[in-house]
């Protein structure tokens, strides 16, 4: 985990690059929490970093009214940080050239998914902040982001809640599938090369020849193969988005292969070798067909998969979640 030292020093960085290079003139004015929400930290590292470059002689204090950058007048117009184009790395302990929100919803979303088989969870707004290094106002926007896409809501108290993953939720998110995933192959299937389907097949082929079950990181090389490479290859960016969001299958599926059991996957194995047959031979409608079974067979896996989780005992979730009794 990132330390707090390693954000207030990358704010700090930035902060004396976009004064030096002009972005930030002199007579701008530069608050904690306008810092902090811009570059998607919270406001203890943005406070550290403005209260350095105050002691280097780059911005100086205002009397209780921030900082101002250099020693001309203060600008008669706050500067809203949002519509500056400000240098921002995008390497480093905090990539903080995306904002703060864009940094987190991923692993957030991989968090609650990953968590909500095994019944539901509550989620801190404060806890997640702190587990990032983010302020509230990032915090906000990933909850609202997640609750637009129907993984959490709130519940009579206001909490944030996440779960449980039901059979239904599992039906629906396949119904929707069903429709987009072969259409998107279609789609994909002429820009995918030759010699990479060719190597996702010799992967088939070299797992369904182990004796020994499949490990969950072997899996998820398969899926990807498939419903990432094979079908992300579409140039609709929207669609490409709404496919990630509807794969929760798979999360289930590497549940239950890291907790409970793991299998050799020779169905899997079979169904996504046939998708890639019609593929390689230029089939995209039969591929399509060839996905659509797959999906159906898959579907059925899952539910199984899903009512053996929801009694098994779950791991502990990310720091940020709690277990609801």
């Amino acid at each position: 985990m990132t330390t707090q030292s390693a954000y207030y020093e990358v704010v700090r960085q930035a902060l004396k690059r976009n004064i030096d290079d002009g972005v930030l003139p002199p007579g701008t004015r530069l608050f904690a929490a306008a810092v902090a929400d811009r570059l998607g930290v919270s406001r203890s590292p943005a406070r550290r970093a403005l209260e350095m470059l105050a002691a280097e002689g780059v911005i100086r204090r205002d009397q209780g009214r921030g900082y101002l950058v250099g020693d001309a007048p203060p600008q008669e117009v706050r500067t809203n940080l949002h519509l500056l184009d400000l240098d921002l790395p995008q390497t480093g302990p905090a990539p903080l050239v995306r904002a703060g929100w864009e940094r987190i919803l991923e692993r957030v979303e991989a968090d609650v998914l990953e968590a909500i088989p095994f019944g539901v969870c509550q989620i801190s707004e404060a806890a997640m902040g702190a587990h990032f290094s983010v302020s509230r106002t990032v915090t906000r926007e990933v909850l609202a982001r997640l609750h637009e896409r129907g993984l959490i809501v709130k519940d009579r108290a206001s909490h944030w809640m996440a779960g449980p993953l039901s059979a239904r939720m599992l039906d629906d998110l396949h119904e929707i599938r069903v429709l987009l995933e072969p259409a998107a192959l279609r789609r994909s299937a002429a820009r995918l090369a030759p010699a990479e389907l060719a190597a996702m097949r010799a992967r088939i082929e070299g797992d369904l020849d182990r004796e020994d079950p499949l490990r969950p990181a072997a899996i998820a090389r398969h899926e990807a193969d498939l419903h990432e490479t094979c079908l992300m290859r579409q140039p609709n960016q929207r669609l490409a988005l709404a496919l990630r969001g509807l794969q929760v299958s798979q999360i289930v599926n590497h549940l239950f292969a890291t907790h409970v059991a793991r299998h050799r996957e020779q169905p899997m194995l079979l169904e996504h070798r046939l998708v890639l047959d019609h593929l390689i031979a230029g089939d995209a409608a039969g591929a399509a067909g060839a996905l659509a079974h797959h999906l159906e067979a898959d579907h059925q896996r899952t539910r199984a998969r899903l009512k053996v989780l929801s009694v098994f005992a779950p791991p502990p979730p990310a720091p940020y979640l709690s277990r609801s009794l």
